[in-house]
């Protein structure tokens, strides 16, 4: 199927293939050269799909190794820059996940206590799913403690933005459902915003920090992510830098960006190189590397799959030795994905 058109997108390729090797595993381990050489078919693609700007970052054996920028920030405007930031919507989740289990290994969160003696400005309502087992943080991180609402629908300029509480109690002027629990926790996979709309909540209630504030603490500032923020809506002094969003049919969205109230889902900006920092950290901390982001065992629990093919905020394929971490992130008007495997993204 063809898609007649896609938007504003942003992505990280990774690829950590060791230098040695058989020649076997060489020639099916596409050197860094051989992907920059694949570059040259971007043009191509992106006219095809109607999108007006691309931003790519590459990891090569622990680094960012390049990153490069595509068309136009906003159609008969500036180019693309490896500075203009896009929204990554869902890729949030796993930038929340390890502020999440940074307050764990300090203590002040357990991932299998009830979440309900956490939560202060509001509570997970209580039916008979919630009786048969409380819902854990491990839960709502991995997408199964049966939390509702699949995906929030962001607000556009001028539009009144809900609180918080607003939208996990469907209340107006949010334009979602309530956020409840429809199956036993723990039972089941089912990929739903509302479990980290509920932990957006849980990490303000417990440090009594803005979301935003807290997340530039416990993760940006120390992965060194400095063109990225969840802010919302973006401030004023970064505007400049921000890529015009465009629908499915190549126009571009009224008003601009528009703005999530559920942070953790869909308020991230960020540009590609700031990704690839994010992977490396949790890349580093596997690995056990000194002054890591998190411990070498909080990470190994980030990447063992709960159920299905997802772990504790990463979405998780291969195995063995090919085994990966990655993530989609989708909003309106802007695609993005990190992808941190061995093996280079493949691009059609």
């Amino acid at each position: 199927m063809r898609l007649s058109a896609l938007f504003t997108a942003i992505a990280l390729i990774s690829q950590t293939i060791p230098l040695s090797g058989t020649a076997a595993e060489r020639f099916a381990s596409p050197s860094v050269q051989d992907i920059q050489q694949s570059l040259r078919f971007i043009p191509d693609r992106m006219a095809y799909y109607h999108v007006p700007g691309l931003s790519l970052a590459c990891i090569h054996n622990g680094t960012v190794e390049w990153t490069q920028a595509f068309g136009v920030a906003r159609v008969g405007g500036e180019p693309v820059t490896p500075e203009t930031l896009f929204q990554a919507s869902s890729i949030g989740m796993p930038v929340t996940a390890v502020a999440v289990l940074r307050l764990v290994e300090q203590g002040k969160l357990n991932l299998d206590a009830d979440v309900n003696q956490y939560l202060r400005s509001w509570n997970l309502p209580a039916n008979k799913f919630t009786e048969q087992k409380k819902v854990t943080l491990r839960e709502l991180l991995s997408h199964t403690a049966g939390a509702t609402v699949h995906g929030f629908e962001d607000y556009a300029a001028g539009k009144q933005v809900p609180t918080l509480v607003q939208v996990l109690n469907g209340e107006s002027p949010a334009n979602s459902a309530p956020v409840t629990i429809d199956f036993v926790s723990g039972s089941q996979f089912r990929y739903a915003g509302g479990n980290y709309a509920i932990i957006q909540q849980i990490l303000i209630d417990v440090t009594g920090e803005s979301f935003p504030d807290l997340i530039q603490e416990l993760v940006l500032r120390p992965l060194h992510m400095v063109h990225s923020t969840f802010q919302q809506p973006i401030p004023e002094k970064l505007q400049p830098l921000v890529a015009t969003p465009y629908d499915k049919d190549g126009n571009a969205i009224v008003g601009g960006p528009r703005t999530s109230p559920v942070m953790a889902v869909g308020g991230l900006w960020t540009t590609p190189s700031d990704l690839a920092l994010f992977a490396l950290g949790i890349q580093n901390a596997s690995a056990g590397k000194a002054g890591a982001i998190v411990s070498p065992s909080t990470a190994h629990e980030m990447l063992q799959p709960v159920l299905g093919d997802y772990g504790l905020g990463f979405s998780i394929a291969g195995s063995g030795s090919n085994r990966y971490f990655w993530h989609p992130g989708a909003t309106t008007g802007f695609l993005a994905v990190f992808d941190m495997r061995r093996r280079v993204m493949a691009w059609s």
